[in-house]
């Protein structure tokens, strides 16, 4: 096994593996299967969210060929769940804790601050079950065959890690499946390959961010969204592909606006901050009719809204990102290049990891939906303060009185 984690993998699992690990290192960058709360409110992912049902009402009213009003209406009624403080969409019971657990969180890019975040996360929960925690770091992408090596070797009770996916590096799949300890991965997307080789996926729906993200362009652009998009080469970041088919969706669907280009960006220029910058610079003024940008992560729309800026487009072309990093909601909040950030939670993500750790030690289903929720921040709906979105609900105090601890 420990063989095959390290020098097996066959070219294209590597190059994938660092396209995602490079990625995610850009971002500077529900209920249970018996019982689900009725009155949660707005602010949840999932297929079971507000957002879907706002989407089938739109879908009724609207399409690709909706007048301006119409459109206006539709993207409105859309992000409206989204622009308010979640109600609790997670599980309502709980087995018992099981006693004398150890979680190896593997980290594969340390760097990253939204790893980080999950790392310090599951410090939190592990201490409030009883349960030991062990983080176990990659030192570069690269390495992350031999992390996963040595958090299989510590024979864990079960091993959580974020964003990869199992086609990606169907090695380090092959191998934890083969260790039969139990996994929870943070932020895939839910499809086949991932549900079949992963013991459970905490949803963070990027499809559905993906469409909270047009609706804001429609609305940013008064149903005029003349959108571009910037984009890892399909396949090797499944999520970033969710994502934007959830742009695209929203606007065939609702209309108000197209994308009208995309612009394809590598490895070494998407970990390159100058180079990103001049990317979307000459991206932007070799497309004259772009008034709207997505560009991925915070940690991307970092480098990519002070070139603008500089280049003096930044008026015309307005950036659109996710994931809630402080400096760039401080620019939703002064209306200064960004004008759109969609955010989930992330300690909320990881503590839902670990009471399905809980349920998986008790024989009991997962849940199907976690509940994780997502918030859509403008400049007419701000994030006060420089701390990451917490959920606008104190999660922590309810996994606790699930769990009957202190």
């Amino acid at each position: 096994m420990m063989q095959t984690l390290r020098a097996r993998a066959t070219t294209k699992g590597l190059a994938a593996l660092i396209a995602v690990a490079a990625t995610v290192a850009a971002t500077g960058c529900g209920s249970d299967s018996t019982s689900s709360d009725s009155t949660s409110g707005g602010g949840g992912s999932g297929s079971g969210g507000s957002g879907s049902g706002a989407a089938t009402t739109a879908r009724a009213q609207t399409g690709s060929g909706a007048s301006q009003p119409a459109a206006l209406a539709a993207a409105q009624r859309f992000v409206e769940p989204y622009t308010k403080a979640p109600g609790w969409r997670g599980p309502r019971t709980s087995p018992p804790v099981a006693a004398d657990k150890h979680i190896v969180f593997v980290n594969t890019v340390p760097g990253q601050p939204t790893l980080r975040a999950l790392g310090a996360a599951a410090q939190e929960a592990g201490r409030a079950l009883g349960w030991r925690v062990t983080e176990i770091a990659a030192t570069k992408p690269t390495d992350a065959p031999d992390a996963f090596d040595r958090a299989i070797a510590q024979k864990p009770d079960g091993i959580l890690f974020g964003f990869l996916d199992a086609t990606v590096y169907p090695s380090v799949a092959a191998a934890l499946v083969k260790s039969k300890i139990p996994t929870v991965v943070v932020g895939v997307v839910p499809n086949k390959a991932n549900v079949d080789a992963w013991t459970h996926v905490v949803d963070i729906d990027h499809s559905l961010q993906g469409r909270v993200t047009a609706a804001a362009a429609v609305l940013d652009r008064k149903a005029d969204a003349k959108l571009g998009v910037l984009a890892v080469a399909p396949g090797a970041n499944l999520s970033g592909d969710t994502f934007i088919a959830g742009i695209k969706s929203f606007l065939d669907d609702n209309g108000g606006g197209s994308i009208v280009g995309t612009k394809p960006i590598d490895i070494n220029t998407l970990t390159d901050p100058s180079a990103v910058g001049q990317a979307a610079v000459a991206f932007a003024q070799a497309n004259q009719k772009l008034n709207a940008f997505y560009v991925g992560y915070d940690g991307t729309a970092s480098s990519v809204v002070p070139a603008l800026r500089q280049a003096g487009v930044i008026d015309r072309v307005h950036v659109l990102a996710h994931d809630g990093d402080p400096q760039n909601l401080g620019w939703v909040r002064a209306g200064n290049g960004q004008v759109a950030d969609v955010v989930w939670a992330q300690a909320w993500a990881t503590w839902a990891a670990f009471d399905d750790f809980n349920r998986i030690f008790n024989r009991v289903p997962a849940s199907t939906d976690d509940g994780i929720p997502l918030r859509l921040f403008t400049k007419d709906h701000p994030k006060d303060g420089s701390e990451p979105w917490s959920g606008d609900l104190d999660f922590r105090a309810r996994y606790k009185s699930l769990w009957k601890v202190r």
